[in-house]
């Protein structure tokens, strides 16, 4: 959506608020994490301090470093057991994530025109959220790892077995929400896709608007009791260090990172029919049909 009169003001001030809420969570939490003698395992580590330098940096990275691709984040795979006040202080960066997300949100999908200079247009439609954090000084921020929450286990592990995968995210999109997404677009082939979504059939109302493969990292853990909701195995996204209260637990749980975990070999099999079209629809957007 498109808004030129959006007073981002308001918006400005209370996104500020909430980032420097964040970040001093954040600090609270990896300042106890780098003082306190707690166990640590790491993928690619070999010492245990090490692995807490790791796991502070995992979890206080919340700005784009220099390379880095736009929409990713830092991933660092590994588990660390800490004292019921360490706990207490991730919780409150999780709580702070929220409240910062909360304040992002309204400005989700809205696009406002800013100058620019040295171009054959005067302006340019870019994300309202983005104007905000470039007039507050904070160009940098990577939305997705400040949203990211740290995963904190309910019980402490015995096991944890991690596994990573390559998948593509696939988005079901009213074809009124295709058009919308290429309402600003000026060029020959978004010219093109909007007469080709014009031309559809009324019957078809969605497409599927399809992203980039991405990396998804999953923990299998298995908990040295049962949680308060009862169970005794989880399975859970992992792309941040898990934390865990290590309560009278002293023992660290065994950890089996990717590389770790032996390929057993199975027969292949044939893969499920896709529901999309082999061929994108349009040329200007990764936007396919689904199968009739």
């Amino acid at each position: 959506m498109y808004n030129s009169q959006m007073d981002l003001d308001p918006h400005r001030q209370e996104t500020a608020k909430r980032l420097n809420a964040l970040e001093a969570a954040l600090e609270r939490l990896t300042d106890a994490l780098a003082h306190g003698s707690f166990s640590a395992r790491v993928e690619n580590t070999t010492t245990g301090a090490s692995a807490i330098r790791e796991v502070c940096d995992a979890y206080s990275t919340i700005d784009y470093a220099m390379d880095d691709e736009v929409n990713e984040s830092l991933v660092c795979l590994g588990v660390i057991g800490v004292n019921a006040d360490t706990i207490k202080r991730a919780e409150a960066v999780n709580a702070a994530k929220t409240h910062f997300k909360d304040a992002c949100t309204p400005l989700q999908g809205i696009r406002v025109r800013i100058p620019v200079k040295g171009k054959s247009s005067p302006t340019k439609a870019i994300p309202a959220i983005r104007v905000v954090l470039r007039n507050i000084q904070r160009s940098d921020l990577n939305l997705l790892a400040a949203y990211r929450k740290i995963p904190i286990l309910a019980a402490p592990p015995i096991i944890v077995t991690y596994s990573r995968a390559h998948t593509r995210a696939v988005y079901r999109q009213t074809v009124d929400e295709i058009v919308e997404r290429l309402s600003n677009i000026n060029s020959s082939a978004a010219i093109a896709d909007r007469e080709r979504l014009a031309a559809l059939d009324p019957g078809v109302t969605h497409l599927a608007l399809v992203k980039n493969r991405y990396q998804n990292v999953r923990a299998n853990v298995r908990y040295s009791r049962l949680d308060a909701r009862g169970r005794g195995r989880i399975q859970i996204s992992a792309e941040l260090p898990l934390i865990y209260a290590t309560g009278r637990r002293t023992e660290p749980p065994e950890v089996y990172f990717p590389d770790d975990v032996p390929v057993i070999a199975r027969p292949k099999r044939r893969p499920p029919p896709s529901k999309l079209e082999a061929e994108p629809f349009l040329g200007s957007l990764p936007v396919y049909r689904y199968v009739q």
